[in-house]
């Protein structure tokens, strides 16, 4: 319809949202660029539908210990596609930790922290904790019995660190023992702090991403020397490369 083309129009000409993402789905990746180089992408698309989920079941969810746990009964039992959207962030989360390690192993195994990327692998192994942390404090909510002692194991654990590890734990509990305050403190943390430092983690991860590029598949003969590699990179790819999410030519 005209009125929201020109509503699109008038939001992509004040924000150029669509130019970023058409660049970001464009950029042009190096040969050799095949199936093991899209864990990043889909712990990505993961991320995406965690929060999707997530706000969708926060909006039934009671954060208190008198609630909680009988919220997500009427979540799972009565209310409309609540079950689905449990069962979908459920294994969304798993998937996320899955697909970020095999992101992670693939980066280690093809030698792609080395330069120009080291900074590129340092944010990617703090939103693998950060991941973590989201699967970790999450389990909490449920306020069941795995929820629960998980949460006293991980405060005991955490609180043998020498001289930080009773603060640590105490940080973390929201006090000497689990209680309802330790469930508001966690739902803290899963809805509104480590959320909020993935997003700024991902969104510079990204920009790293494209300013350096996609790495290329590691050769014995071809070593990376620092005063060229730039420049070899941006030769390379504007003869062999290929945009991103396109088959490489002469693939099948």
């Amino acid at each position: 319809m005209p009125i929201i083309k020109k509503i699109a129009e008038w939001l992509e000409d004040r924000t150029g949202i669509g130019d970023a993402i058409r660049r970001l789905a464009k950029h042009p990746v190096p040969p050799g660029s095949k199936w093991a180089y899209v864990f990043g992408s889909a712990t990505l698309f993961c991320l995406v539908l965690q929060v999707i989920t997530g706000v969708a079941l926060s909006l039934m969810y009671q954060p208190s210990s008198s609630d909680a746990y009988r919220s997500l009964q009427f979540i799972t039992d009565e209310a409309r596609f609540g079950r689905l959207l449990r069962g979908i962030h459920y294994f969304g989360a798993s998937g996320m930790i899955v697909m970020v390690g095999a992101h992670m192993i693939r980066v280690y195994i093809m030698a792609a922290y080395k330069y120009p990327r080291e900074m590129t692998w340092v944010t990617g192994v703090f939103l693998f904790i950060l991941t973590v942390a989201m699967g970790f404090t999450g389990q909490l909510l449920r306020w069941d019995s795995n929820g629960v002692w998980s949460s006293v194991v991980a405060a005991e654990q955490l609180g043998r660190i020498p001289l930080i590890g009773r603060p640590a734990a105490r940080l973390l509990l929201g006090g000497d023992t689990l209680g309802s305050h330790s469930l508001s403190r966690f739902f803290a943390y899963h809805v509104f702090i480590v959320p909020a430092f993935i997003f700024l983690l991902v969104g510079f991860h990204l920009f790293l991403v494209l300013r350096n590029g996609i790495s290329e598949p590691p050769k014995a003969e071809r070593p990376v020397d620092k005063r060229t590699y730039r420049q070899w990179y941006k030769d390379m790819l504007a003869k062999e490369g290929f945009l991103f999410g396109l088959m490489p030519p002469g693939a099948t």
